[in-house]
């Protein structure tokens, strides 16, 4: 009896302690969320659901914990941004494309606060691009820019396997490294999380750096567990770049992924967002005129779309406005003609869903690619809540037969946004995105092409189908939905 005495005060104290724990954290969810009345609501209905439970997951992955890490990372730019505004300048004198530069700024958003342009940079003209239309198309390109490299090759990954493609991208880098090629890896902690650690073993032996972005440190005063480097960059000499959703693992072979190689002007862009990603995590300062060199004119190819204009648009919660959600949302309302986008997780904010309708009024032919077999089902569930809105609208959707990890938007006639960011939460406010901004009407229609095919390929669906769906499945929905600000 007395031991049955003792458990029961034991319990009633720790559910005294989680329920004081839930109190004490509700002024932070209230701050952290102001703004967001369904995210906030979500929180603290999870604080006085299970208070154990979520008290914990709001100190480890909740709150906005990248206060002081996005001070650090601001410093880090400015530490370089002396040298790499002398750089860029020489660079844009020998070519003779400083002046065209300067007038263009952002093609979407021409009057960008001064504050903005590190993250919307400057539009580039007499770039050359080529649209990268599957995953084994994507490994081939990469291994060709592996091999043209002559100084350095930089690596940047979320994910990066221990299989045969991960291997063999090693291998490669290692027989560059022994050349020696400089060679940097970096790689996501928790997107890689699993990669043995003797992995790049070989290639730190021949003089390769490897590094890991905010590696996982769950005993730190602010854990950065939720805010991860999401970007895939792989840059060849300062010449080429590759850019897109494409990770490094066998798995993507079996998906419907796109990406991007740059030569041009646009390269510098791409290698300013790594060189910063490696000063915030290595401190090693790369801001020299053999990392940001004048691009060569490259010989036509009926692959490759000439005379483009490139903008990057590199986002992170470090930021006080998450540029891929504006510069998205931007664009959206900037289309007169079509609107087709590819995103493997949506889900939206009331802006985005309002600029998706309105621009169906305005007379635009909006659709919507989603997977209809998603690796993140919790994701793909919350997704389906937004369809009867969207198709009431007058928003085209189709399901394609498969997992659809291509993040694109297709605009009008000219233009394309092809990048690692999807239109989801977790990009528009957790991850470090990248992202590409094209005008140019070949890559246009490239996509158009691809997008056509993934189209032929997936199910259209109607209004009747979704009112048809059991109220068993809209349930499922409505509870993931209601979890997705969690995220």
């Amino acid at each position: 009896m007395l031991h049955d005495f003792y458990n029961g005060n034991l319990l009633n104290l720790l559910l005294t302690l989680s329920w004081c724990g839930a109190l004490l954290t509700a002024p932070s969810v209230l701050l952290q969320r102001a703004g967001q009345p369904l995210a906030a609501l979500s929180w603290l209905f999870a604080l006085f659901a299970l208070p154990a439970f979520a008290v914990l997951a709001w100190w480890l992955i909740g709150r906005t914990h990248l206060r002081r890490k996005s001070r650090r990372r601001r410093y880090a730019s400015q530490a370089m941004n002396q040298s790499l505004q002398a750089t860029r300048d020489a660079v844009m004198d020998e070519a003779g494309q400083r002046e065209a530069v300067q007038q263009a700024r952002s093609c979407l958003a021409p009057a960008l606060p001064l504050d903005f342009e590190d993250s919307v940079f400057s539009a580039t003209a007499g770039n050359r691009v080529r649209l990268l239309a599957d995953t084994q198309t994507t490994h081939q390109a990469w291994l060709e820019l592996i091999e043209a490299a002559d100084h350095h090759l930089h690596c940047l990954f979320y994910i990066w396997r221990d299989d045969n493609i991960g291997r063999k991208l090693r291998d490669r880098l290692v027989q560059k490294a022994a050349q020696g090629v400089q060679v940097r890896v970096l790689v996501d902690a928790v997107g890689s999380f699993g990669l043995p650690k003797s992995f790049f073993q070989p290639l730190l032996e021949q003089g390769g750096q490897v590094a890991e972005f905010m590696p996982i440190r769950l005993l730190s005063a602010a854990p950065t567990i939720n805010f991860r480097n999401h970007r895939k960059v792989l840059i060849a000499d300062a010449r080429h770049a590759y850019t897109g959703g494409v990770n490094v693992g066998d798995e993507y072979l079996q998906w419907q992924d796109i990406g991007i190689v740059v030569h041009g002007p646009g390269v510098s862009q791409l290698q300013e967002v790594f060189v910063d990603d490696w000063h915030f995590t290595t401190q090693e300062e790369l801001s020299g005129s053999e990392y940001f060199r004048e691009v060569e004119p490259h010989a036509h190819h009926p692959e490759w779309a000439a005379n483009a204009i490139c903008e990057t648009i590199a986002s992170g919660p470090h930021q006080a406005f998450n540029m891929t959600r504006d510069m998205v949302f931007l664009a959206v309302n900037q289309c007169r003609q079509r609107l087709w986008i590819a995103t493997p997780y949506f889900i939206p904010g009331s802006a985005l869903m309002m600029a998706l309708r309105t621009a169906v009024y305005r007379g635009v032919d909006v659709r919507l690619y989603l997977p209809a077999q998603s690796d993140a089902p919790l994701v793909a569930r919350a997704s389906r809540v937004f369809y009867e809105e969207l198709l009431s609208g007058g928003v085209k959707i189709y399901e394609y037969p498969g997992m659809l990890h291509a993040k694109a938007l297709l605009l009008d006639d000219d233009a394309v946004i092809i990048g690692s960011a999807n239109l989801d939460v977790r990009s528009f406010r957790l991850n470090f995105e990248v992202s590409t901004f094209i005008t140019q009407p070949q890559m246009n229609q490239d996509l158009a092409k691809l997008m056509q095919t993934i189209q032929q390929a997936s199910r259209e669906v109607t209004l009747d189908d979704v009112q048809k769906t059991s109220t068993l499945l809209r349930l499922q929905d409505a509870v993931a939905h209601l979890l997705s600000p969690l995220l």
